[in-house]
């Protein structure tokens, strides 16, 4: 910036407009005449960055893209009123269900999949298989009977699995409830056994 200042250029262009404002302020009456005084170096250099810093604001500004931003928490797909279904026995069936409900309730909304662990411990060899059986449908002599149109037992793996969830037979339907249903060969006189869900 040293080598384009040229100070004589620029005394010259300020002197001249002080000439015009004291001519158009001079007629007037009781107004004190103007006395030019040269600018100072750095007072110049200071006047001509403001002026281009002042243009380089004005500039619009080019608009690349934009975001927006949505979130919704996920829902639960399955859910329980209780961590610890009771059973009810029959001739060769053991249902386990909540006090207050069903073990186990699909969302209204649900979509896509779950997945069951192994049942763990494992149930005895008593146990024939085991099912989720829709509590809108009545109880029959075996768990895989116990069905009606749209409330089809879902058959669980002991080992764990996946299910979907959909309005076909055998898959876990939204806005179903169900509970646990194991047939047995002989009745064991009792066993533990757990499972855990996912989504």
């Amino acid at each position: 910036m040293e080598g384009d200042y040229d100070p004589y250029e620029a005394d010259a262009t300020v002197g001249e407009l002080w000439t015009q404002l004291e001519s158009i302020r001079g007629g007037q009456k009781g107004r004190r005449p103007i006395s030019r005084t040269p600018l100072t170096r750095g007072l110049k250099i200071g006047i001509a960055v403001a002026a281009i810093v002042v243009a380089m604001g004005v500039a619009a500004a080019a608009v690349l893209f934009s975001h927006s931003f949505s979130y919704t928490a996920p829902i639960a797909k399955v859910s329980s009123t209780c961590a610890q279904p009771t059973s009810t026995s029959g001739a060769t069936t053991i249902v386990f269900s909540c006090p207050s409900g069903a073990a186990l309730t699909v969302a209204s909304g649900a979509t896509g999949s779950v997945t069951y662990s192994a049942f763990s411990p494992t149930p005895p060899v008593a146990i024939l298989d085991i099912y989720l059986i829709d509590t809108a449908a009545t109880l029959a002599a075996t768990c895989g009977q116990t069905t009606s149109n749209g409330n089809e037992p879902v058959a669980l793996a002991p080992g764990g699995g996946s299910l979907t969830i959909s309005s076909s037979a055998g898959n876990l339907r939204p806005n179903h409830s169900y509970d646990y249903c194991m047939d047995t060969a002989v009745l064991p006189p009792s066993f533990t056994t757990g499972v855990q869900w996912s989504q």
